[in-house]
This record gives C-alpha cells, structure tokens and sequence, in this order.
C-alpha cells in the first residue's frame, strides 16, 4: 500500500514569536497615536468652549455696561429749566474708585425695561454696578448690576443687585476730562466734576480665562490668566454742559 506524504511549504506555516510581537507593538502604537490625537483633539475643544464661554461672558457685561452708560442723563441742579424754582431733580452719575474691588458705577439712566410685557414703566431707572466675592468660590468676584423700575426720592440708597457676570476680576472706567483719561473718581455731586458730565468714558473689563471650582488644585495658576475687553462710550446727554477742559485736537483715537 502506497504511503501518504505530506509536505508543507513555508506559505502554510504559522506566525513566529517574534512577528506576534512585532505586530503587536505596531497595534499599540497605532492605537497610542490615535488615543493621542484624540485627545488633543477633545483639549483643543475644551479650550475653544472655554474661551467661547469667557468670551460671551465679556461681551454680554459690556453690553449691558455700555448701554447704560451711553444713555445716561444728568440734570444739573443750575438748571431752573429743567428743574423749576426751588426742585432738585435726583440725577447722578458717579464713579467711585474701591481699590482691589475695581470701580464702582451709580447712574441715572433710560434703560428700564418692563418685567411685564404691557405695562406702563417710565424708561428712567436708577442702575449700579459693583464687584462683589464670589459666595461659590473663595478668591473670585463677579460683577453685580441693580436698577429700580424708577428714579427713587434718595439716591444714598443702592438697588437691589444681582449677578450680572461670573467671574470678572476687574472693571476699569475712565472718564474723558478733556486732556485725558482720567484714573480719579467722578461725582456729578461734588467736587471739580459738580454738575458736569463727561463727553466719553473708556470701560475696560477683565475676566478670569478659566473657571475655577472650590478646591481647585489648579487655583493660582489659572487665576493668573485673564482675558480683558475694552471700548470707548460717548454720552449723549452730555453735549448740553461744559467740558473740563477744552478736547485735545491731536489726540490718537487708533491708540484706545
């Protein structure tokens, strides 16, 4: 009986030890690599929604600064047109520079909005703006605005407030005196500014670039960046009283 003879070729042979090894270490890197962009590529994400976040945020608080600073009104108390014989309207516009706690905005201005749709509300409110500790996290601040629906008999007492921004650290404001942009405060009650509002006030907003939770290990590495916004408002009001001083005519307005 004829005998069977099997013979096998290299082709039929099976995977060494070291060509497992080898295509395993290529899997790994292969998957190494796209872990690694896929990572990269969720920070990168992360990043762009954080600063779209902070971003927004300034916008929206200048926004709502700006608005109220442009339509500010003033009444001063020489007027006997406006006020008639012995009335003081209560009008105001003030900045008071607080230190660490940035400045501090009281004004009389037409930005009142209706809670209720259809009600009768006079546009005249009573608005401050003010940097306040942050309750939810130790170290931060946000901006607080408040506003009454109308201009109250005494303007000593603040409105209630509200958040308006999470995260500010700072708000800068810089009344134009005619020459510069002044760093002093600013009181249409008293003082060199009695009776005078400015023609221009330049508001500069700073944020923290990252929010921070309690206990972020992260704390005084992330509280050092910041992203700041800043524009230049005019007052409409303002053209019926006397500036300061007399505008410079050379004044770069590209430099702001």
């Amino acid at each position: 009986m004829a005998k069977l003879e099997l013979k096998h070729s290299k082709k039929d042979a099976g995977f060494s030890l070291i060509e497992v090894v080898i295509t395993i270490g290529i899997l790994m890197s292969l998957t190494i690599a796209v872990a690694s962009m896929l990572r990269a590529g969720f920070d990168v994400k992360a990043g762009l929604s954080q600063k779209s976040k902070v971003s927004h945020r300034l916008s929206v608080a200048m926004q709502r600064v700006a608005n109220d600073i442009q339509h500010t009104f003033f009444v001063s108390t020489k007027s006997t047109y406006k006020n008639g014989i012995g009335r003081q309207m209560k009008t105001m516009f003030k900045i008071d520079k607080v230190g660490s706690k940035g400045d501090k905005l009281l004004l009389t201005t037409k930005t009142n909005i209706p809670m209720i749709a259809g009600r009768y509300e006079s546009d005249l409110t009573f608005v401050s703006y003010q940097l306040q500790d942050a309750k939810d996290v130790p170290g931060r601040t946000h901006l607080y605005r408040g506003s009454y629906p109308y201009i109250p008999a005494d303007l000593k007492e603040e409105p209630p407030t509200r958040i308006l921004a999470r995260n500010i650290k700072n708000i800068t404001l810089e009344p134009w005196t005619g020459e510069r942009w002044s760093k002093d405060y600013w009181d249409t009650g008293r003082g060199d500014t009695r009776n005078l509002l400015p023609k221009m006030v330049r508001i500069t907003i700073e944020a923290w670039a990252e929010d921070r939770e309690v206990d972020d290990p992260r704390g005084e590495v992330i509280d050092q960046q910041t992203e700041t916004l800043s524009t230049v408002i005019f007052l409409n009001d303002s053209w019926e009283y006397t500036e300061m001083k007399e505008p410079d005519k050379t004044i770069k307005w590209g430099s702001m």
